[in-house]
């Protein structure tokens, strides 16, 4: 055989050795639906399966890896599948995870699972798995009895932990949501007192105006007067207002009578001459608190009021509530002395996202609206110490300079300031919102009370205030050249003497054009900054 026969020979050798290696290598299948991935969790051998969601995808860094592998140790025992956890059903409790997930499955049963791109403990495993199938193919090794959907016991722990964990950062949320509406509260009670400290409110529901004269026959000999009186139909957030003061109030039966009918509201006021608490006046006199048992009569105001279980009357039981009463019964009247509160906020977190995506972010950033209180552009993405570049969308759009650090920020509600006062309605799932977590954001704070530090930053008192817009520069007028005016007199002397004013006029005109070409861009350098305009309008090079 020549040696040119020869070498033609090999190099078909290595091209059909090479066309069977690539042909190997091409068996990775794409899972998309649960069809998929019931037929491909069916097949013999050991399957290596990388889970991935629509916005982290799946871990390209490890394709080479798992192809060598294949083509070296596993053959046609080993096959390999990247499976998306966001349309099937069975890997759901992986979806809107970063973190790169690779399942083990052999017989249809989850004989392992890693999380992580940890290349060499993924090589060792699959080594280990394909021979551990090999046992379990000979009858001398069992496999785990675990269906795919169940959590493996490194899962159950995990998820364990991160259960204990939610738990502990709810009830951080409401602590300090409970302790900012007791300072509210108390804040509101302290403002109201200083104008009204002899002064009680109270409210006779529907069935229980014909009785007014005995609420005030009741009161007289405590020295307390009723001053004024109105009718007032509650709407249905008054009445959700009064239930939280009073829970009796929220009964459907007294939400009804509330809204269904006007009530009276009472204004009560203590006498000069009488000492005391006007409200502890008022709940001995209608309620009997306070009184000993001998002094209790027989059938107090507030019993002899109540029908069919509605009560018939409510008066506050301490400052606080005297001060939401006051404020929900005699609004004009409070508010002419005493300066409201600002509203509650809403418990809310940080979200930051890379400044190149703003526009997906403010588009599902509109599709949640009510949710987003405020959004900025920064210099970085440091959370503990921001740099705020500027705060609209159009302004960032302006800038010539952008970088890949950029970040825009949102403050987003995860919650409602006044839950009990919402509408059942109006509720939503507690969190970030799903169209913001989908698109991957950098940050999130770990909880409300982490979150309304970090805004803080972000967003310091006084950052939606309008900016002050810088006045316009007042153009100068030009000097008219002599002669300009027709109307002008010209005197014969100087029209007769030579004149150099052309002259000197056109050097003028040179000078005005050539400050004005220097001010304007040259049109090389304008195309480059077209060019490079915008850095962030799409994702940062990805690293080698």
């Amino acid at each position: 055989m020549s040696l040119t026969s020869a070498l033609l020979n090999a190099n078909a050798a290595a091209a059909a050795g090479a066309g069977k290696k690539a042909a190997q290598v091409q068996l990775q299948a794409e899972l998309n639906t649960d069809e998929e991935w019931a037929k491909f969790v069916q097949r013999d051998g050991l399957l290596v399966v990388d889970v991935y969601s629509e916005w982290c995808g799946p871990c390209i860094g490890m394709v080479g890896n798992l192809k060598k592998i294949k083509v070296e140790l596993g053959g046609d025992n080993l096959h390999l599948a990247v499976a998306k956890a966001d349309t099937i059903e069975c890997l759901k409790r992986f979806r809107n995870r970063s973190e790169p997930t690779w399942m083990f499955i052999a017989a249809g049963q989850l004989v392992n699972i890693i999380f992580g791109a940890d290349a060499p403990r993924i090589s060792r495993t699959i080594e280990q798995e394909l021979k551990n199938e090999e046992l379990a193919k000979k009858g001398e090794r069992e496999r785990p009895q675990r269906a795919p959907h169940e959590l493996t016991p490194e899962e159950q722990e995990v998820a364990l932990a991160q259960e204990k964990l939610i738990v502990e950062r709810r009830e951080r949320e409401r602590a300090a949501a409970a302790t900012e509406r007791e300072e509210r509260r108390e804040t509101r009670a302290r403002r109201v007192d200083q104008h009204f400290a002899d002064v009680c409110a109270g409210l006779l529901l529907p069935h229980a105006q014909k009785h007014l004269r005995k609420v005030s026959d009741a009161l007289e000999p405590f020295g307390v007067l009723v001053a004024d009186k109105c009718p007032l139909l509650l709407s249905k957030i008054e009445a959700r207002r009064l239930a939280v003061e009073e829970p009796e109030m929220g009964e459907p039966a007294a939400v009804a009578a509330l809204t269904e009918r006007p009530s009276l509201a009472l204004l009560l006021k203590k006498q000069p001459d009488k000492e005391g608490d006007i409200i502890e006046i008022c709940r001995r006199a209608l309620y009997g608190d306070g009184l000993e048992e001998e002094e209790r009569p027989k059938k107090l105001v507030c019993d002899e009021l109540r029908l069919d279980g509605v009560p018939g009357i409510y008066v506050p039981a301490d400052r606080q509530q005297r001060a939401a009463v006051l404020d929900l019964l005699f609004p004009k009247m409070v508010g002419a002395l005493v300066e409201p509160l600002p509203p509650p906020e809403a418990p809310h977190v940080a979200m930051m996202f890379g400044a190149w995506q703003r526009r997906a972010v403010l588009a599902a950033a509109a599709k949640c609206a009510a949710r987003v209180l405020k959004h900025g552009f920064f210099a970085d993405p440091n959370v503990a110490e921001p740099r705020l570049l500027c705060k609209t969308a159009d302004q960032y759009e302006d800038r010539l300079d952008k970088d890949y650090c950029e970040t825009i920020v949102l403050q987003v509600a995860v919650g409602l300031a006044e839950p009990e006062l919402a509408d059942p309605a109006d509720i939503f799932p507690p969190g970030p919102p799903a169209e913001l977590l989908a698109l991957g954001p950098i940050h999130v704070s770990v909880d409300a009370v982490e979150g309304a530090l970090e805004c803080a930053r972000f967003f310091p008192p006084g950052y939606c205030e309008p900016e002050e817009k810088p006045k316009p520069k007042i153009k100068k007028k030009k000097k008219k050249r002599q002669g300009e005016n027709k109307e002008e007199a010209v005197d014969p002397a100087l029209s007769a003497a030579p004149s150099t004013e052309g002259e000197a006029s056109t050097e003028a005109e040179a000078a005005e054009t050539a400050e004005a070409a220097e001010d304007e861009p040259d049109q090389d350098e304008a195309d480059e900054d077209e060019a490079a305009v915008d850095k962030a309008t799409s994702p940062p090079p990805m690293a080698e």
